[in-house]
């Protein structure tokens, strides 16, 4: 038997597989191997993926930073598409909507229009492209249209639509005209006659320039679950089991499976919405257009501060010092860092000094260069 870190039940070694303890939308794919476990059962896994993950990933704030970030490594010499920008739920009505359904607004690379008719789940408002179980095995139906910039890199345009809705079952409608190419090459579907009158309207919208309204909901709580799971896989990786048995790793516990109404959970750290967030940390630690995780020793113990592209930053406490030992703090040092560039497919793993050094100017390190160089040429 085997005991799994997140539901903290014991079960045969057969019901574990691999997790990334670091998700794989921030570049978990790259990170040390000491950050991935098999000490995660296929439940958890599959579900905390799909809705504490999914959560964090999929909020408004979150999706389009990382978007942003993907974007600005783009390159003409090895191009590939970019992910579109999500606008919110528009007060479109296009021609039989049906009642319980919503139309999404997104932007491609160049203000190209996209408008996908999806369900709407009351229960996942905040998640943009609503909820990501349901969206695997619901057809649902999304239109195209080209903007008046998308001449300056066709290619990029092109290939950006190829890649929207990946892995959903999404009819894709191209609303205009294509010469020289075959749209069904990159996944779009001749209109039946529903599409053709959507096309219409959608495309009559546009040539009129009529002005339309987007709604975005935020949870503010959104980040509180996957910031428990991240400390508690981070911990465990580091520390052991020790710290998952803690009085503090209870409260990690509780807080990774909270639900409205439950006794709110004693942890230590700041969220995204903090009014004692450090703005001073948000900038030194973070790289443009990256994903970095800092851990480092406070006076309560070892904490994890996560940075998006110095935009976005949340510091949780890991493991708490009464439990460690000198050479458990000793890992970690005058601090440790890791930098994620999901769309270059790199991660490096640094000590704080170094990579302080480093963005100061005063030392360099191949792979940091690299990004910049990557991020001043495109």
């Amino acid at each position: 038997m085997k005991n799994c870190i997140y539901c903290r039940k014991d079960k045969d070694e057969k019901d574990f597989s691999l997790e990334h303890i670091i998700p794989q939308f921030l570049g978990g794919a790259h990170a040390p191997d000491f950050l991935k476990t098999r000490n995660v059962c296929k439940t958890c896994n599959n579900n905390l993926g799909l809705f504490v993950d999914a959560s964090f990933e999929k909020n408004w704030l979150v999706t389009n930073w990382l978007r942003q970030s993907s974007s600005a490594f783009y390159s003409k010499e090895n191009p590939v598409g970019v992910s579109l920008v999500c606008m919110g739920n528009t007060n479109h009505s296009p021609p039989d909507l049906p009642k319980d359904h919503v139309c999404e607004m997104w932007l491609g690379p160049h203000g190209e229009q996209v408008f996908w008719i999806r369900p709407h789940d009351e229960r996942l408002t905040a998640y943009v492209g609503g909820n990501p179980r349901t969206m695997k095995d619901i057809e649902t139906r999304a239109y195209f249209l080209f903007a008046e910039n998308t001449s300056k890199d066709v290619h990029k345009t092109w290939l950006s639509f190829e890649q929207a809705f990946h892995l959903r079952k999404v009819k894709k409608i191209l609303c205009g005209e294509v010469e020289g190419a075959d749209p069904t090459t990159i996944g779009f579907t001749e209109p039946d006659e529903l599409d053709k009158t959507r096309r219409d309207f959608f495309m009559a919208n546009a040539a009129a320039g009529l002005e339309h309204k987007a709604e975005i909901v935020i949870d503010t709580k959104f980040d509180q679950r996957f910031l428990c799971k991240l400390a508690i896989g981070i911990a465990f990786c580091l520390f052991g089991s020790k710290v998952l048995d803690s009085a503090y790793g209870k409260e990690l516990h509780n807080g990774l499976w909270y639900r409205n109404g439950n006794d709110q959970p004693k942890i230590h750290g700041t969220n995204l919405f903090s009014k004692n967030a450090d703005s001073n940390l948000n900038e030194t630690i973070g790289f443009p257009n990256a994903v970095t995780f800092l851990l480092f020793s406070s006076e309560d113990g070892i904490s994890l501060n996560l940075n998006i592209s110095s935009q976005l930053n949340w510091t949780i406490l890991c493991a708490p010092k009464d439990i460690l030992t000198e050479h458990d703090i000793a890992k970690i040092g005058d601090g440790q860092i890791l930098l994620l560039v999901r769309a270059m497919q790199v991660g490096v793993y640094l000590e704080l000094p170094f990579y302080l050094a480093c963005k100061c100017g005063y030392d360099s390190h191949p792979t940091l260069n690299a990004i910049l160089k990557r991020l001043t040429t495109e």
